[in-house]
């Protein structure tokens, strides 16, 4: 479980400063313009526009502005009641600064999390507790990630997000290629850096996603939702979703109706 302590939004202060001190909470910040100058455990680490920074309680941290030069950024104090081997983030239990792939969403994410908790409306410690938690989901997989290149992340991102918007399509390589202007060697090799796998793989991955949804919230029958997802005959579709979840779908879709509430609710005579 997640415990927000408090949120802050520094815009542009001038002299801004924080003396060393152990910090008393967890911290997640983000930079969102400029850059300030970090002594983590008296080590000078310098944290820019687009870092996403974790720093563990306990941590000995000071902090200023680079120079004359303020900046912004958000940061959120929490502590958390996780036990080990659920937030590979906490496991670690040291400071990390990470480029972030996904700038603007975390940035729309920790203006609603600030936002919450100064206006204090009903709700709002419900609701920035769950933005804390995405918050928290990113930047611990953000720490697992390879790094790359601020130009690598962006073109494999909107690779990422053409597939996305035409998964049930078939997949075209040499499309990709020209999306981003590039070999098709080299599209499947900057993917595959970004995500761990292929695009082709990428685009099953949603597909059977969606494929589970299907088969929990609809009565489409296999042979449609097989139609619907793009897959060329219904025994393919069977191959890959059991490839994917283990369970061909009609095991899967009987397990489900196994598990409803209305399974076995008739009176027993």
């Amino acid at each position: 479980m997640l415990m927000l302590r408090s949120a802050f939004y520094d815009d542009m202060i001038p002299n801004w400063r924080m003396a060393p001190v152990a910090v008393a909470y967890n911290i997640l910040v983000l930079v969102v313009h400029g850059r300030l100058i970090y002594s983590i455990n008296r080590a000078k680490i310098v944290a820019e526009q687009g870092d996403l920074v974790f720093i563990p309680k306990g941590t000995f941290r000071g902090a200023e502005n680079d120079g004359p030069h303020p900046h912004r950024k958000y940061s959120a104090l929490f502590s958390h009641s996780f036990p080990p081997g659920t937030v590979p983030l906490f496991d670690a239990g040291r400071f990390a600064i990470k480029r972030i792939r996904g700038f603007d969403d975390a940035a729309k994410r920790f203006e609603a999390l600030h936002r919450e908790m100064r206006e204090e409306r009903p709700m709002h410690e419900f609701i920035a507790a769950g933005i804390l938690q995405e918050l928290v989901g990113i930047a611990s997989r953000e720490a697992e990630t390879t790094d790359m290149s601020p130009t690598k992340w962006r073109l494999a991102d909107i690779l990422q997000r053409h597939i996305r918007e035409h998964y049930r399509r078939p997949l075209q390589i040499g499309e990709l290629a020209v999306l981003i202007r590039r070999s098709p060697n080299y599209t499947i090799s900057l993917f595959k850096e970004a995500t761990g796998q292929t695009p082709v793989h990428y685009m099953q991955q949603l597909r059977i996603a969606e494929a589970r949804n299907l088969l929990l919230s609809t009565d489409f029958t296999i042979a449609e939702i097989a139609d619907y997802l793009g897959f060329y005959d219904t025994s393919y579709f069977y191959r890959t979703f059991k490839k994917v979840t283990g369970l061909s779908p009609s095991a899967f879709a009987a397990r489900r109706a196994a598990s409803s509430p209305d399974a076995g609710s008739a009176d027993v005579p």
